[in-house]
């Protein structure tokens, strides 16, 4: 029976069926198989995998990174990281990367976060020259890889899935993500001096302070959810609310970029990714408990248990299943199916929870922008409209890069519980 439904599932994959109608077509249909009377679990499944207080930060983060990409945040973010590395030969694509690693800290979402950086990035380095499959190439890896950076979505969904302290994975992001920012801009670097990438305009004095004083509320935007959070003022959950606030009354009052007749255009954006994920959720909850229940995830276990004698190979076999999983779907499933299963598998080794979440989180970081189901290369590819054909040979130093940095977080659990263990989530 499992064979049959991971078969459907598969079939369902290659046909292009989104991914969540997927799940949902291979649930019904094993369900149907096992018992039509089985089928009244399903609703109770799907809506079960949404019931959750702590998932109520998702749709708030989103809305809050949708408010913020309007509302003028994102384009002071950037015009920032110019002062900081514009005279850098292929500093605009350096910006890219901060940009994007920045805003990730504020709105969660790496789609969102990608097409907020991506819409005032990309006509600039067209404009400069850049050769547009690097631009793109570029951008997908910047916007992926940034999913790491704490508040993300994933982490969340890693916490509630796998029962692991939410603030404690936020704090094991950030030197990981500090890592995967300082390798990209080491490669940016390379190539901004092989393809003799052009300098942007100098800027005086008065014109760098002006640019730091009008994005001083975008620098407070992650310090107050953040320092809330780790700090103990707030939840993750109540920081969510606080960056809704916040960005409000930030776009409205302050930058005045974002009208108050923008905002059904806002809550409108943000409800078709919130849908999104959220049904996605529900589905691979369904399909999670189909699994359950036929003892496929125990299997799992079972042979990663048994293969694994210490950790470093446990290790190897999941970023090896993540890998060839995030080839065939999205990674939202695959961490709900696949977390609960590992987790107790690699503690039973004697890692770290905390660690196990942040390294299979790098190699999701990885998905967002590996072909075919890369969102962040699509958005890519949608904002310089170039095809996804031709970014995936520029696409391959990036994915080798953030590759060796993977294994380096995978295999030096410092990298990941230096901050927790100061802040008292890992002993």
């Amino acid at each position: 029976m499992g064979i049959i439904v991971l078969f459907i599932l598969l079939i369902c994959l290659i046909a292009s069926v989104p991914i969540a109608i997927s799940l949902g077509v291979a649930t019904f249909l094993g369900m149907l198989l096992l018992s039509p009377d089985f089928l009244v679990t399903m609703p109770q499944k799907v809506l079960s995998g949404m019931d959750s207080f702590t998932l109520l930060a998702v749709p708030l983060f989103i809305f809050a990174g949708t408010i913020m990409g309007r509302g003028g945040i994102a384009g002071r973010i950037v015009n920032m990281s110019l002062v900081i590395v514009g005279r850098v030969r292929g500093g605009l694509g350096m910006v890219v990367v901060f940009g994007t690693m920045f805003f990730s800290g504020v709105c969660g979402s790496a789609s969102a976060d990608t097409a907020a950086i991506g819409s005032i990035t990309m006509p600039e380095m067209l404009k400069r020259k850049y050769p547009a499959p690097f631009a793109t190439a570029l951008l997908a890896a910047a916007g992926g890889t940034a999913t790491i950076v704490p508040p993300s979505i994933d982490l969340i969904i890693i916490g509630v899935v796998a029962s692991i302290s939410i603030g404690g994975l936020f704090a094991a992001g950030f030197i990981p993500g500090l890592v995967n920012a300082l390798a990209l801009i080491g490669l940016v670097y390379y190539y901004g001096r092989k393809l003799d990438l052009p300098l942007i305009d100098p800027m005086n004095l008065k014109e760098k302070l002006k640019i730091f004083g009008d994005g001083i509320f975008a620098i407070l935007m992650p310090v107050i959810i953040l320092g809330g959070i780790l700090g103990g003022i707030f939840t993750p959950t109540e920081a969510s609310s606080v960056a809704v606030v916040y960005g409000l009354i930030v776009s409205l009052f302050i930058y005045k970029e974002l009208k108050l007749l923008d905002l059904p255009d806002v809550f409108l954006e943000s409800c078709k990714l919130t849908g999104v994920v959220m049904l996605v959720l529900g589905m691979a909850s369904a399909f999670s408990f189909l699994l359950a229940f036929e003892r496929i995830p125990h299997d799992i276990a079972e042979f990663i248990v048994e293969h694994s004698n210490n950790w470093v190979v446990f290790v190897i076999i999941v970023h090896v299943v993540f890998l060839i999983l995030g080839m065939l779907m999205d990674a939202l499933p695959a961490l709900i199916i696949l977390m609960p299963i590992l987790v107790p598998a690699g503690v039973a080794l004697g890692m770290d929870p905390i660690h196990i979440g942040i390294l299979i989180e790098t190699n999701v970081a990885l998905s967002m922008f590996t072909p075919p189901v890369g969102v962040c290369l699509y958005v890519a590819c949608g904002l310089s409209k170039v095809p996804i054909e031709d970014v995936v040979k520029p696409l391959l130093p990036f994915y080798a890069v953030l590759l060796t940095t993977m294994m380096l977080i995978s295999f030096v659990p410092e990298i990941t519980l230096f901050v927790p263990r100061i802040l008292g989530y890992v002993n």
